[in-house]
């Protein structure tokens, strides 16, 4: 019997020990995944302590343009004027913890938690005062400017990024902030508009529209042989019972009536938010369809074509015959619902839900139903598509310098996965280059240099009561100039007529900047 405690006594401290084990594993897993966001929370007393005796270091663009510095009164400052400053303020953040920018996001640099001893001994024996060291964003102030100037009283994202090195080269986001003012806002002495603290480039939950086509065009290079050599018809809306959302290939309807019912209206926000919800397509009686754009139809295409001209009717066809599983395992394996644990940003998750009639599986293959995308994550999958399939980790953090003007720390740039195989990235390249060359993205061409593109126009109402969202993502094909860009503008019409040029604008741009 005693024999026996024993036993029972040493299997239950074996297992203690165990489980002691697994625990501390977990512990150091869960510090190195999170520990990060758990720093550069404004809850962080630590932080909050460290701003009473450190006086924060500097934050400025790639250039060394100066975004933010302490005064000698010890005062938190901003860029001289106040278009810059609304101009970068969700990238640079706030000294108040109220956005999730450079100011917190790396606190670590600007408030001295990354000084080694000697440095900290240094200070010590100095009568002057504790300085953080100084912070260069990837970003270009003067390109981020001029993003600004274009967007005007729009409201949405732009984003525009190295596509080989992950660099953020641009992320502007409309409604915007002044964070000289901060105190005014969290006071109430001044308004803001609403969700303006929202940066919309990796906060932004839209529905994408036309450009969630790439998606459904990976998706039927993988599953369905031979899709690139197939001819596809396009002659009339698709039809679906109403009631069941099942697909009616036998029924016609005419749709003459649903002619310029949508496009291009006056810029006149109905809605305030950063987060979509679900649509419905279009009711004849007693019929859902799905129709092309001002029920302007094709006719005989490739796959090519149906990509360049933005042929709805084909590519909810192609979602039908790939079938929901494999869609959303498209979806997935192309990181749409991936939970980012990047370094340098915060960045919300997009999302594709599988849906459940053959109604919902067309109309998402055409990026509307419940899909959802993030600015920066649809630049990530351009980009993606321009890198041969590797997407890049994206960067905002140029290089760590001291008040000694001494480089602590240069960052390197981190593949962050394969999403395509590099024949499937060459196949969606050429598809993207004819959305450019004859297709809805003519308006986005930049003279002397190869560019790709995708357009949407997003519906976000049923009852077609607010203007669509304006998206473009393209890429410029040059080895000297690797850039990708994402545009989005809220309820602001057709993508090819008004986010196109824009980006078009702000690619021409990049490239007199040297980049």
């Amino acid at each position: 019997m005693q024999d026996n405690s024993r036993k029972y006594i040493r299997a239950m401290l074996i297992l203690f020990c165990a489980m002691f084990l697994i625990l501390c594993i977990y512990l150091v897993y869960i510090v190195g995944i999170y520990g990060n966001r758990w720093f550069t929370s404004p809850y962080n007393t630590r932080v909050q302590a460290q701003k009473d005796n450190v006086q924060a270091g500097r934050i400025a663009d790639r250039n060394g343009e100066l975004l933010a510095y302490t005064d000698e009164d010890g005062q938190r400052k901003y860029a001289a004027t106040s278009a810059r400053r609304r101009a970068v303020c969700h990238i640079v953040g706030d000294s108040y913890g109220q956005t999730i920018g450079a100011e917190s996001m790396f606190a670590k640099y600007l408030l001295g938690f990354d000084q080694d001893i000697l440095d900290l001994l240094a200070e010590t024996f100095s009568s002057e005062a504790r300085v953080g060291s100084s912070v260069m964003l990837t970003i270009d102030a003067e390109l981020c400017d001029y993003a600004y100037d274009l967007m005007d009283d729009y409201w949405g994202a732009i984003v525009i990024m190295n596509y080989k090195t992950g660099e953020i080269l641009c992320s502007v986001s409309q409604p915007t902030f002044d964070p000289s003012y901060m105190a005014d806002y969290i006071s109430g002495e001044r308004e803001l508009a609403a969700s303006a603290m929202v940066n919309r480039v990796t906060m932004g939950k839209y529905t994408p529209g036309s450009t969630f086509k790439t998606v459904t065009l990976i998706a039927a290079l993988r599953y369905l042989p031979g899709v690139t050599e197939r001819t596809f018809s396009c002659d009339g809306p698709l039809v679906f019972d109403l009631e069941t959302g099942k697909y009616l290939p036998d029924v016609t309807v005419d749709d003459s009536d649903f002619v310029n019912a949508t496009g291009d209206l006056n810029y006149d926000r109905q809605q305030e938010g950063v987060e979509d919800t679900e649509t419905e397509p279009d009711v004849v009686q007693k019929y859902s369809i799905i129709r092309d754009s001002n029920s302007s139809y094709h006719g005989s295409l490739t796959l090519f074509e149906a990509y360049a001209h933005s042929c709805n009717t084909t590519f909810a066809r192609l979602a039908m015959e790939i079938g929901p599983e494999k869609m959303a395992k498209t979806a997935r394996d192309l990181g749409i619902g991936d939970e980012f644990l990047f370094e340098d940003i915060l960045l919300y998750s997009s999302s594709y839900e599988k849906p459940d009639t053959d109604r919902n599986l067309a109309w998402s293959g055409v990026g509307q139903y419940r899909d959802i995308m993030t600015p920066m994550q649809m630049c990530m999958l351009t980009a993606a598509v321009a890198n041969d399939g590797v997407v890049m980790e994206p960067r905002l953090l140029y290089k760590v310098v001291t008040k000694n003007n001494y480089v602590r720390y240069t960052p390197s740039s981190k593949a962050y996965d394969t999403i395509l195989s590099a024949q499937e990235a060459q196949i969606v390249q050429e598809a993207m280059l004819g959305t450019i060359e004859y297709g809805t993205g003519t308006r986005a061409s930049v003279s002397g240099y190869t560019v790709g593109g995708k357009t949407g126009t997003a519906e976000i109402s049923s009852d077609k009561s607010v203007n669509t969202h304006a998206w473009f993502t393209g890429f410029i094909q040059e080895e000297e100039h690797p850039l990708a860009i994402c545009v989005i503008l809220e309820q602001a019409g057709g993508g090819g007529s008004v986010a196109a040029p824009m980006a078009g604008k702000l690619l021409e741009r990049a490239i007199d900047l040297g980049y």
